[in-house]
């Protein structure tokens, strides 16, 4: 580590990523990049670092939710143009370059017997009713019943939902329930168990997932009983959809993936995923009616469709 060679600016490159943390976290982060700098010197065969470097080694080794200060650090017009200038004016508003990704899905076998039922349950964690969120969240469901597929959908700001107590009462021996807070959710329960497919669309406001997905998931642990025990056998399929402001389609993806993880560890194999991004600025990702921008744009709407009739196919 301390054979690291760095040139003038990108001592001063590396000290100005390292302000961006708390002191308390800056030494462990520092040994991560200077670590990570070392290894691509070595397979370069470069002697001394440079800032260009430090930002590459640094960005390979934090979340991709920092993308906006290296973005800043790399281009500081094109950053205004994109995040800063559609706050201010409605042209530069308009002119966000909207977009959704359809995640590359694995080779899959034909169609089991468990989905042929083609009983899809979609969740909504948007607490803007017609915001983009909502309406790719209708589209994929367009586009599974379209494929002969049965659908019902929740918005999850509209049901009476508590949070995780952590009593654990769920993972005693013997325990009969699934969960000791009574609500909505004994119901919402026991159409997972029912559904074959689930869909769950949600926005990305702080860098994390929309506090009514996060308590929704928590909820999700009682499906693990005594001793890791599931309640939820293999066999059903997901589509996760994540939405953010930011005009780049990849800088949440890592919290999409903690969504396809969690599913995962209850047996729910995410199978089509979707990333939609450029919902920031001066109306909020809405048009002048109040809806979401992605309405108008209809090319991407496909993709969310045709991944929603994938999901049952």
């Amino acid at each position: 580590m301390n054979q690291v060679k760095l040139n003038t600016e990108a001592g001063i490159t590396l000290q100005k990523i390292l302000s961006i943390w708390p002191q308390i976290m800056q030494g462990r982060r520092k040994e991560k990049i200077l670590y990570m700098l070392s290894l691509l010197m070595h397979a370069r065969k470069i002697h001394t670092a440079t800032r260009a470097l430090v930002i590459e080694a640094t960005q390979m080794v934090v979340p991709k939710s920092y993308d906006p200060f290296f973005h800043m650090m790399k281009d500081m017009n094109k950053f205004k143009r994109l995040t800063l200038d559609p706050f201010d004016d409605v042209e530069a508003y308009n002119a966000l370059p909207i977009k959704v990704k359809r995640w590359k899905a694995p080779r899959r076998k034909k169609t089991t017997d468990v989905l042929k039922q083609k009983n899809v349950l979609a969740f909504c964690a948007s607490p803007r009713k017609g915001g983009n969120s909502d309406i790719l969240v209708d589209e994929a469901i367009k586009g599974a019943q379209d494929a002969g597929a049965k659908a019902d959908k929740i918005m999850l700001q509209k049901i009476k939902m508590g949070y995780c107590i952590g009593c654990r009462k769920c993972k005693d021996q013997g325990y009969s329930g699934l969960c000791t807070v009574k609500d909505d959710m004994t119901t919402v329960y026991q159409k997972i168990i029912d559904a074959n497919a689930i869909i769950i669309g949600f926005p990305i406001y702080t860098g994390r997932e929309c506090a009514q997905l996060s308590v929704f998931m928590d909820r999700w642990d009682c499906f693990e009983r005594f001793k890791f025990g599931a309640t939820l056998k293999p066999g059903r399929v997901a589509l996760v959809i994540g939405t953010w402001g930011y005009a780049y389609d990849d800088t949440y993806d890592h919290i999409i993936e903690n969504i396809m993880v969690i599913l995962k560890l209850h047996k729910v194999e995410t199978i089509e995923a979707i990333s939609a991004c450029g919902f920031e600025g001066i109306l909020h990702g809405l048009d002048e009616k109040g809806r979401g921008v992605i309405a108008k744009f209809p090319k991407e709407l496909k993709k969310v469709y045709e991944a929603g009739a994938a999901l049952v196919k």
